[in-house]
């Protein structure tokens, strides 16, 4: 089954924790607010694995597609580059989204997958989109733990708040990041209601936890940059000096 899933990322903030003490005072930070109610609704483990080809074909024709994992909900997951590099305007963005099974593969699905390609982008591709997908293979995995807390203020406002401890690890440059962080989203239905609430709910946490600083990026550019190969570049070789004449 495939359909489309529009995304508002207003409603949506990353943080990654540069303290040792982040989660400490996070939950000193919690109990500290007044009229509002926090429940712990259990953990959970997300998986996300993105695909390319090894030459970056699709990422260099402006596609994101990955494999999404929570539990038996597993779908794969085509997104725009040029959208995700808008969220830090704050947009709303479409992505397509194909349900499948446990054991289902990437070329079983390529069909569809191409189908939903063609119809997120505006402009035709010159390429094979079809044969292109059969050749793409995982090259970052983002594996991600989380405890999730309910948080309920007096106005009605609800607010998700995932504790993470995250994993990325690129297949490429074998190079492999551990982050912890925080994900809060807005989950109340009313999001034009709740939503300067909410902005001043992550006023107050930056100013009252400043281990976590906001993550300014999408999901796939911060994998993919806290994972590139570091390049060394060579010293520069010093010009031998010139012996001096000597006069006897």
């Amino acid at each position: 089954m495939s359909y489309f899933v529009k995304i508002n990322s207003k409603i949506t903030r990353k943080y990654e924790e540069a303290g040792i003490a982040g989660f400490k005072n996070l939950r000193g930070f919690l109990k500290s607010l007044r009229f509002q109610k926090t429940l712990y609704l259990g953990s959970e483990v997300v998986k996300e694995t993105y695909y390319d080809t090894p030459d970056h074909l699709l990422s260099r024709s402006g596609i994101v597609l990955s494999k999404f994992e929570e539990g038996k909900n597993i779908f794969f997951k085509v997104e725009n580059t040029a959208f995700l590099s808008k969220v830090l305007n704050k947009l709303e963005k479409e992505v397509f989204v194909h349900k499948i099974g446990i054991q289902d593969t990437l070329s079983d699905h390529a069909f569809y997958i191409k189908d939903g390609i063609t119809a997120l982008f505006s402009t035709p591709f010159s390429i094979d989109l079809e044969n292109v997908i059969n050749n793409a293979n995982p090259n970052i995995i983002v594996t991600t733990k989380a405890k999730i807390y309910n948080i309920i203020s007096g106005t009605g406002m609800r607010v998700s708040l995932a504790e993470e401890s995250t994993s990325i690890k690129n297949l490429e440059t074998r190079r492999t990041y551990n982050v912890s962080g925080l994900t809060v989203k807005l989950d109340s239905e009313n999001i034009s209601l709740f939503l300067d609430e909410f902005n001043k709910f992550n006023e107050l946490l930056q100013r009252n936890c400043k281990e976590f600083l906001e993550i300014n990026e999408n999901p796939f550019d911060f994998a993919r940059n806290v994972t590139k190969q570091i390049v060394i570049e060579p010293k520069p070789k010093k010009k031998p000096e010139k012996k001096k004449k000597t006069t006897e």
